[in-house]
């Protein structure tokens, strides 16, 4: 499915593989096999804090020693999960976090068995009073670390809305008619806004050209109002920057809290 969607949308069925490769080397990513023993528990570890890890690792060792039956099939699918993730890097994709979702939500799991797993236990059974003990330390633990875990949530979801306005104000002037096909191509400061662009004024992303890969000498330029959007709307905080000027020739033609629009259509 991966292979066809890319020969699909882009004509090269290895499209995805051999671009986000070659983003892994301009952004100098960690990957190669040598490197997956000691950053793949770390990118783990970046989305499953320290309680969650140790409830999977007693729900994993009590749930194959007591339930294997059970548990025997969610251990096989981790097993594979970190198999394929160390294919990635071994690809030379990069070891990014969001490889390690699938194993993460395994874990997830079996820490939902290292809490209550125990349940599944006869009465009479008396390992069951153990894990009951282990299963309500962990569970401590988890509430324990839920303040932290709330705060950091919230940073995220806060940084996700300052850029969400600050792309709401980008489409606002595509609305208002500041930037239209009329006057193309469109140059832009950084990669970060060339698909939103491309999607919301019909066109070819070939005619939204970055400033940090080409300077337009005609058309639309789109500026940043401030240099908190600069820092703010980029794709990663690691990308090339390079400092870009308005290029000579154009004029302001309009503005709002977050861009600034020159144009030089003659």
């Amino acid at each position: 499915m991966w292979v066809a969607s890319d020969l699909l949308v882009t004509g090269h069925p290895l499209w995805s593989l051999t671009n986000t490769r070659h983003t892994a080397t301009t952004l100098d990513r960690v990957t190669g096999i040598g490197n997956v023993p000691q950053y793949i528990p770390r990118r783990i570890g970046e989305i499953l804090r320290p309680p969650v890890l140790v409830g999977a690792a007693l729900g994993g060792a009590l749930s194959l020693w007591l339930a294997p039956r059970r548990a025997r099939l969610g251990a096989v699918a981790g097993v594979v999960a970190v198999a394929v993730f160390a294919a990635f890097a071994t690809a030379g994709l990069p070891i990014d976090t969001r490889y390690a979702f699938l194993a993460s939500a395994i874990l997830c799991v079996f820490c939902g068995a290292g809490v209550f797993g125990w349940a599944r236990l006869p009465q009479e059974d008396p390992r069951r009073r153990w894990w009951m003990a282990g299963g309500a330390i962990v569970l401590v633990a988890l509430l324990a670390y839920a303040p932290s875990q709330y705060h950091s949530a919230d940073r995220e979801v806060s940084k996700l809305a300052k850029q969400q306005s600050i792309q709401n104000d980008l489409l606002a002037l595509v609305e208002d008619g500041a930037i239209t096909r009329r006057c193309e191509p469109v140059g832009v400061p950084n990669h970060a806004p060339i698909p939103l662009l491309a999607l919301y004024l019909e066109t070819s992303p070939r005619k939204i050209v970055s400033a940090e890969a080409s300077q337009i000498t005609r058309g639309t330029y789109v500026d940043p109002a401030s240099k908190e959007v600069e820092e703010d709307y980029v794709l990663d905080p690691h990308d090339p920057h390079l400092a870009v000027n308005v290029p000579p020739g154009f004029t302001e033609t309009q503005a709002n809290r977050s861009w600034f629009i020159f144009g030089h259509c003659s």
